[in-house]
């Protein structure tokens, strides 16, 4: 096998353990049910209220003071609300497996990678050692920048930063504002 096969191959390998861990991502996100959400409902009958209840003739009644028809309406919220608790307890063992099945996927995918790359490293390790050796004789060779230089360097990348931030938030800024001044015409 030639320098340039082993490279292309290695190129391919990575390539591989990346498509499917962006595949693994898609897997273990999980979508959350519609039916599953918790929205808080409220019955209200004729003159009720969650925390009091009036009768026809005006008077504030506490909840225990109803009558026949509102402790009927009472039961049924009750139903409602256990009904919606085992829709969501569903819902949370739904949610727990496909983390579970998430977790399992991805320690296989990266056990995967451990082993390729153990692999690689004991097929390669006499070409990692000279390739270790020349990184470290050319790091060697750089010349660094100074602390003055490399305050200077970093205050014009903040700067530069800061003020770029700035004007994508005054055009931004803009755009909303006459894009809503438009809308306000038509």
């Amino acid at each position: 096998m030639t320098v340039t096969n082993k490279r292309s191959l290695i190129a391919f390998l990575l390539t591989v353990v990346l498509v499917v861990s962006l595949f693994t991502l898609s897997v273990s996100a999980t979508d959350v049910d519609s039916s599953s959400s918790t929205d808080e409902t409220t019955v209200v009958t004729e003159g009720t209220t969650a925390s009091d209840e009036t009768t026809d003739s005006g008077e504030t009644t506490k909840p225990s003071e109803t009558t026949e028809k509102e402790e009927g309406t009472t039961k049924k919220e009750e139903k409602t609300e256990k009904e919606e608790e085992s829709t969501e307890s569903e819902a949370s063992k739904n949610a727990k497996k496909a983390t579970k099945k998430a977790l399992i996927i991805n320690g296989i995918i990266i056990g995967a990678i451990i082993v390729i790359g153990v692999a690689l490293i004991i097929k390669f390790r006499e070409k990692l050692g000279a390739f270790l050796r020349s990184v470290k004789s050319e790091l060697k060779k750089i010349v660094w920048s100074s602390k003055t230089q490399t305050r200077k360097s970093f205050l014009v990348v903040v700067v530069v930063a800061v003020a770029v931030a700035l004007l994508l938030f005054i055009v931004n800024t803009a755009f909303t504002n006459g894009i809503s001044m438009l809308a306000d015409l038509f």
